[in-house]
């Protein structure tokens, strides 16, 4: 009886150990890399894919080392094969953090090597020093001998010589080399120190549960958002001449700070935002009543109630411009040869075929997507009140069909860099001006003429006339066209008129007070134009120029 029992025991325990077993083998750990990423302008979605042995039954498949910039809201696992995924749980794993990025191994046998370098360094110098101290002692046991010859004297004279100029000299350049190593050293471990920051921090897990009835090679994608990752476009702008078309490279700056290096990658840029809401506002009913006055404090009036009073009327107009601020808001290869555009619904995406590095270290990274040659009109413009200087402008045409988002732009003309622009991709023109910079071969001036500008009374009032003399000289070989801006005052009340005299050939708005005169020169030629204006208001009124 007894004996049964024992072997219904072993037995017991047995298959409980075959079934801790078989519980253990159930959870498997599973290494995945990251296959393409799409990154929008703020965001990017990533595509981890692995492909894992899957025993038959229930199987906890731990895929780990992802970020923790993960957003679990989006995260996506998809699988080929004949499994069914039962759950997916996200989790952060505190007790297991980055392995150190390749990099960062270099660095750390780089300032290994370096250290093993400098100590070496230093016993030389010490040992040549040591060298120099017993020359020096064996120099004075040597003098106190009597009865050397001369020549002997000599030779003696002539090894300390050449002995203590060779050692002096070896341990100056074994000082070069210390200061240079440590030097050297120093910006390794500030190099290391910047690649490190995210070494020690924790990972990121994604458990996902399948059930396969019989085991398979399963090939698995994880996809989902990260933040602190993006891009911003920068552009160049090429004019060989101002003959030739304007070439427009555009590159984005690729940035990602999410503790997980992109190693030899597919990128996908996209202009798409998914930070921002896809919801359509809604206008609530939009009230207008009168103003109820404020009653006036019944003490007198001091200058520091005086200024309250002021300033709550001022801050009652700011939140109402405020608010209405709100209401209106809402040539070799290069990448670019290897870029598709693709354009969906809501956004445009350059698919760069070709496989990219970007490390994790929120440093923007230089990626080329397009280059176009963009169909250009060139011509001069001037606004001498404020500049007499002749700008030479570009004006893009059919600018809008490239996908152009906005940001800033190098200016480079007839080779040489000329500035920096902004390129405005919200323009709703069908043309898009850029200045290429000062002409100087275009002469201008603005003198005031002086017999014309004057002050009268006229029985109430007073009238001020002034007027204005622009010449113009093209100094070039060539045509030019130029466009001269000028202005005249508006006003902002019926007690003051503004008259336009004299504009021969000139453009007026009349809501801006806008003057503009576009005119051709032939070589050589120089033209003038005057512009003429009066004021008339109340004699006992003071009148400002202002914006």
């Amino acid at each position: 009886m007894n004996t049964i029992k024992q072997r219904t025991l072993f037995t017991f325990a047995l298959l409980l150990l075959v079934a801790s077993t078989w519980a253990v083998d159930k959870k498997k750990a599973v290494k995945s890399k990251v296959k393409n990423v799409t990154v929008f302008l703020n965001r990017a979605q990533v595509t981890n894919a692995a492909r894992v042995y899957v025993p038959a039954g229930q199987t906890i498949l731990i895929f780990e080392g992802l970020s923790t910039r993960l957003d679990k809201q989006s995260l996506q696992v998809s699988a080929e094969g004949n499994l069914t995924i039962m759950a997916v749980k996200h989790r952060i794993n505190y007790l297991k953090n980055f392995t150190k990025a390749q990099r960062i191994k270099q660095l750390e046998d780089s300032i290994t090597y370096l250290n093993d370098r400098i100590a070496r360094v230093q016993v030389e110098k010490e040992v040549l020093m040591s060298e120099e101290q017993m020359i020096l002692a064996n120099q004075k046991i040597g003098g106190k001998q009597q009865g050397l010859s001369a020549q002997k004297l000599a030779e003696m004279a002539a090894f300390y010589r050449k002995r203590l100029s060779d050692i002096r000299f070896s341990v100056l350049r074994h000082n070069k080399a210390l200061k240079k190593h440590k030097r050297r050293l120093e910006k390794l471990r500030i190099q290391r120190a910047n690649e490190s920051k995210n070494a020690n921090k924790p990972t990121s897990e994604v458990m996902v549960t399948v059930s396969a009835k019989a085991a398979l090679n399963a090939a698995f994608e994880l996809n989902y958002i990260v933040m602190n990752a993006g891009w911003r476009p920068i552009y160049d702008l090429r004019a060989k001449d101002a003959k030739s078309p304007i070439q427009l490279s555009y590159k984005a700056e690729v940035f990602q700070n999410t503790g997980i290096d992109w190693n030899n990658v597919d990128i996908t840029l996209s202009t798409g935002n998914p930070s921002q809401s896809g919801y359509k506002p809604n206008l609530n009913p939009w009230y207008v009543g009168f103003v109820r006055p404020r009653p006036r404090p019944a003490y007198k009036k001091t200058k520091r109630a005086e200024r309250l009073y002021s300033e709550e009327v001022l801050d009652e107009d700011h939140r109402v411009k405020t608010n209405r601020q709100f209401a209106k808001k809402d040539r070799s290869k290069t990448i670019a040869d290897f870029t598709k555009v693709v354009e969906t619904t809501f956004s445009t995406k350059f698919d760069i075929s070709l496989p990219y590095s970007i490390p994790s270290n929120g440093r923007p990274q230089l990626v080329e997507i397009a280059k176009h040659n963009m169909k250009t009109l060139y011509t001069h413009s001037a606004v001498p009140k404020l500049d007499k200087d002749a700008f030479l402008m570009a004006q893009l045409v059919e600018w809008e069909k490239f996908n152009l988002l906005s940001g800033k732009a190098n200016i480079y003309f007839e080779g040489s860099f000329v500035g920096e622009t902004f390129l405005n991709a919200k323009n709703t023109k069908d043309t898009m001006n850029i200045s290429l910079g000062r002409d100087k071969r275009i002469v201008i001036d603005r003198k005031q003429i002086k017999d014309f500008t004057r002050k009268r009374f006229l029985g109430s009032n007073i009238k001020q006339t002034f007027g204005y003399e622009i010449s113009v000289r093209n100094t070039k070989k060539e045509n030019v066209t130029i466009t001269i801006e000028e202005q005249i005052p508006v006003s902002k009340t019926n007690k003051i008129t503004v008259e336009l005299l004299e504009a021969e050939g000139a453009m007026v708005d009349k809501i801006t007070g806008k003057v503009t005169w576009k005119i051709t020169l032939k070589p050589q030629q120089t033209t003038r134009l005057a512009l003429k204006y009066s004021v008339k208001y109340p004699k006992k009124q003071q009148i400002v120029f202002g914006g």
